[in-house]
C-alpha cells in the first residue's frame, strides 16, 4: 500500500494552459450574474530538504510532500462548480504530484482518462424534511480531519494517518440529511478504497456521523467496510473518529484517531491504528503558528510494508500575503522503531528523518 509519484513536463505545461483559460472564463463568469457556474483554482509549490540526504530523494513515509533537495509542483487545479438548486454538479481538474500518487495507474485500471480528474460529481437536493442531499461520481474520501489540498489543513505535510490509515477518493454515491443544526448524518457506497473500477463483486459501503453540541465543539464519527482485494471476500474496517475544539478566537485543537483491520488468508488479521493531535494558534489577521504530535502503529506492516511504530512532531509557520499567496515554513522529525529511513548511500538504516520545508499556496 505504499505510495509513489511521478510527473511529466508535458503536463506541467498542460497545466500552464488551463490555469491560463480558466482565468479568462472566470472573469467573465463574475461579470456575468446570470451565468451560476463558479471558477476557482490554486498552485501549490514547494522546496523540501531531508537531512539524510537520502540517495533516493524521496522523503521516507510522506505522500504530497514527497521529493526533497528540489523544488517541486505539489498540485495545480481549477473547480468548475454549480451549486444544486435542485441539481448541480463539481468538476475538480487537477494535476501535480499529488494526482500521480492518489491516482495511480493500479487504482485508474484501464480509466487513464481519469488520471486529472480529482472530483466529478453531480448534486441533487432532494425536498424531504429538512432536505437530503445526494451525489453520485468520483470524491474525496470522507475519512481523514485532512483533504488534498494544502491550504485546507493546519500543516504543510499530511499526517502519517493521511498517507496510511485511510483512502483518498472513491467512486460512488452518497446521501446526507441534517436532522438539525447540531446533527448531520451521511450514507456512502462506493465501488472500492482507491479505485475507480471495483476490483471485486462486492460494494463498500461508508457513514458519518457530525455533531455539534455547541458552538465551540464538534465531533465527527466515520466508518467504511468492505472487500478491497481483486477477487476477493475478505473485508476491510476502518473507523475514524475526529474531535475539533475552538478553545478561544485564536486558539483551534483537532484530534484524529484511526483503528484498521482487514482479515487475511486463510486466517487472522493485518491491524494498523494511531492518533495525531493537531493545534493551531492564530497570531495575526494574516499568521500563525501550528504543531502537530502524531503516533501510527502498523502491527503487521500491510500499510507501510514495515511492522512498526511511527512518530512524528511537526512545527509549521504559515503568513498570507495579500489574502491569496499563503506560505507555510515548516519542520518536521519522523522516528520509528525499526530502521526504515534511507540514507546517503540508498540503504535505509535510519530510524529517524528531519526534513524543512517551504511550500506556497495561491488560491484565485
Amino acid at each position: 500500500m505504499k505510495k509513489k509519484c511521478s510527473t511529466t513536463v508535458r503536463e506541467i505545461s498542460f497545466i500552464v494552459l488551463v490555469l491560463f483559460i480558466s482565468s479568462n472564463l472566470y472573469s467573465q463568469t463574475k461579470d456575468s450574474v446570470s451565468n451560476p457556474l463558479q471558477i476557482t483554482g490554486m498552485v501549490d509549490v514547494y522546496f523540501s530538504k531531508n537531512f539524510n540526504n537520502p540517495a533516493s530523494h524521496i522523503n521516507d513515509f510522506r505522500n504530497f510532500d514527497v521529493t526533497e533537495n528540489q523544488f517541486d509542483i505539489n498540485l495545480a487545479k481549477v473547480t468548475f462548480q454549480k451549486a444544486a438548486s435542485p441539481v448541480g454538479f463539481r468538476v475538480d481538474l487537477a494535476f501535480g504530484h499529488a494526482m500521480d500518487l492518489v491516482n495511480s495507474d493500479a487504482s485508474l485500471g484501464y480509466e487513464k482518462s481519469l488520471r486529472n480528474v480529482e472530483q466529478a460529481f453531480l448534486t441533487a437536493v432532494v425536498p424531504v424534511g429538512n432536505g437530503l442531499t445526494i451525489n453520485a461520481g468520483k470524491m474525496s474520501t470522507h475519512m481523514g480531519s485532512e483533504v488534498i489540498e494544502t491550504a485546507a489543513n493546519i500543516n504543510y505535510s499530511r499526517s502519517i494517518l493521511f498517507a496510511y490509515a485511510i483512502p483518498y477518493f472513491h467512486v460512488g454515491l452518497c446521501a446526507s440529511y441534517p436532522f438539525s443544526s447540531q446533527l448531520n448524518a451521511t450514507l456512502y457506497i462506493y465501488n472500492g478504497w482507491n479505485n475507480v473500477v471495483d476490483n471485486n463483486k462486492d460494494k463498500t459501503l461508508g457513514a458519518e456521523i457530525s455533531w455539534s453540541p455547541s458552538s465551540a465543539f464538534t465531533i465527527i464519527e466515520n466508518y467504511i467496510g468492505g472487500p478491497e482485494e481483486a477477487n476477493s471476500t475478505n473485508k476491510r474496517h476502518v473507523f475514524d473518529t475526529i474531535l475539533n475544539y475552538q478553545a478561544t478566537d485564536a486558539l483551534f485543537v483537532t484530534l484524529d484517531a484511526d483503528y484498521g483491520q482487514e482479515a487475511l488468508s486463510p486466517s487472522g488479521f493485518a491491524i494498523w491504528k494511531g492518533a495525531a493531535l493537531t493545534g493551531k494558534y492564530t497570531v495575526t489577521d494574516v499568521s500563525a503558528v501550528a504543531v502537530r504530535g502524531e503516533y501510527y502503529y502498523d502491527q503487521s506492516g500491510f500499510t507501510t510494508g514495515v511492522a512498526q511504530a511511527l512518530k512524528e512532531i511537526t512545527l509549521t509557520y504559515e503568513y498570507k500575503f495579500g489574502g491569496s499567496l499563503l506560505t507555510r515554513l515548516e519542520y518536521r522529525r519522523d522516528w520509528s522503531d525499526q530502521n526504515t529511513f534511507e540514507d546517503e548511500t540508498g540503504a535505509f538504516t535510519k530510524n529517524n528523518q528531519n526534513t524543512i520545508l517551504i511550500g506556497s499556496v495561491y488560491s484565485f
